[in-house]
């Protein structure tokens, strides 16, 4: 079994890159009592994601474990790694495919993955033409916002609707939320292309599994939340093609 772990919907996009390269049984924690991880401290993020790996390994016995999301991933993933026996897979950039984007370049995170990001950092320091946006808990407005994500485009545009970002050619998407509201970003900044890394986290995870006839899907929240649950299941079901 493999565990996926986000505070919200994003990370089913990583799980849904997985159901396509392989069979497994997935179980997709939710961690929406603690959301949104964007602007916590390293030291809260480090113990709510190994309280949540702890978790899946207990109740779930997964035998590996997807940091399904970029703030985990770059503030506390490296540092969680070398606690756990079982594989613990990261959401990584490919700083060559960084390197062959089309300028003017923006990366559209959180403040705490903007910040702990080596890629990111290095390009906005040696590198005119990069850019680095985030908007303060934008991950948790779309999860609020599922049933109509145009809801977002009036805070959308009043940030990207801004001089600095009228040459962009290219969007890293750097909050696995952000690929639900593609769409509203293209409205706005026109055209765009988008740099997405969840198939190249979901082939690094093929490598550790033995594929199975069939998946499982399963949804677990961490604070009991029925709208949220069935919103989630929903996207869950469209992103696998399953009835």
């Amino acid at each position: 079994m493999i565990g996926f772990i986000d505070s919200g919907v994003g990370g089913i996009n990583v799980l849904s890159e997985c159901s396509k390269i392989f069979n497994e049984d997935f179980i997709y924690l939710c961690d929406n009592k603690n959301a949104p991880y964007g602007n916590k401290s390293k030291k809260k993020l480090y113990k709510i994601t190994k309280n949540n790996i702890d978790y899946l390994i207990k109740k779930y016995n997964v035998d590996i474990v997807v940091l399904a999301c970029n703030t985990l991933s770059f503030c506390v993933g490296k540092r969680i790694k070398k606690e756990y026996s079982i594989p613990i897979i990261l959401m990584q950039m490919n700083e060559n495919k960084i390197n062959k984007l089309k300028k003017d370049v923006l990366f559209f995170a959180t403040k705490n993955t903007i910040k702990n990001n080596k890629i990111i950092q290095d390009k906005l320091k040696n590198n005119a033409n990069y850019f680095a946006l985030y908007i303060k808990n934008l991950p948790k407005m779309i999860d609020n916002n599922l049933n109509n994500l145009n809801n977002l485009k009036k805070i959308l545009k009043k940030h990207l609707k801004n001089k600095k970002y009228s040459n962009i050619k290219t969007v890293v998407l750097g909050c696995t939320h952000f690929r639900l509201i593609k769409k509203q970003i293209c409205d706005i900044l026109k055209n765009v292309e988008f740099y997405e890394y969840e198939k190249d986290v979901a082939i690094l995870a093929s490598r550790y599994v033995k594929c199975k006839p069939y998946s499982t899907y399963e949804i677990k929240l961490t604070s009991y939340d029925y709208p949220l649950y069935v919103e989630l299941k929903c996207y869950m079901n469209n992103c696998t093609n399953r009835d």
